[in-house]
């Protein structure tokens, strides 16, 4: 057999466990860590808004030094049960947020009642496209009626994400994934 011959099989044969090896991690990707990065993600963008919105406490504090002051921080902050608005909040929602047609206090609290809801829906993988679905809605909302300049900065990845969501499912890393088919009966 011929140098050429040999070097173009093994080509062949390198080419195919790569491939082979490539839709592999493929179907890893788009199965699972795909799925799963985009509800995590959306999910912590709300979940963020809703800890500026509630009393909260935090878990595993340290103290860091910033220019000679001592700034209490925590790797985990979690909104107190039940929740509790903070004045600021509704000051927000009268002032910057205005939304037309809802009364202040009622659209502070649709929204951090979302905010807490939809996340946590979004990350155990339950309900997930309509808890995609609403996130949108309310995406929508704000870029409509509270800031409309901001599009491309950051509403257009939220826009991405839950409609990759919605239209894509949970994946399979969700409780909808495992629980649909026992539903289904």
């Amino acid at each position: 057999m011929s140098f050429p011959a040999t070097a173009a099989r093994l080509l062949a044969r390198s080419h195919a466990a790569y491939q082979g090896l490539f839709e592999r991690g493929r179907t890893l990707l788009a199965g699972d860590l795909l799925p799963l990065l985009a509800r995590l993600t959306l999910a912590g963008v709300f979940w963020r808004s809703l800890l500026t919105k509630v009393q909260t406490f935090g878990l595993f504090g340290y103290t860091e030094m910033i220019n000679d002051f001592a700034v209490q921080r925590f790797h985990l902050r979690l909104p107190e049960l039940p929740l509790s608005l903070k004045a600021s909040t509704f000051n927000l929602f009268e002032n910057e947020y205005a939304l037309p047609l809802i009364p202040t206090e009622i659209a502070a609290w649709m929204a951090t009642l979302a905010e807490f809801t939809f996340p946590i829906l979004l990350v155990l993988g339950v309900l997930t496209r309509a808890s995609a679905l609403a996130l949108l809605g309310m995406t929508v909302v704000i870029q409509l009626f509270v800031y409309p300049d901001a599009w491309w900065g950051t509403h257009a990845l939220w826009v991405v994400l839950a409609v990759y969501i919605a239209a894509y499912g949970p994946g399979r890393l969700s409780i909808d994934h495992w629980a649909g088919p026992r539903f289904a009966r």
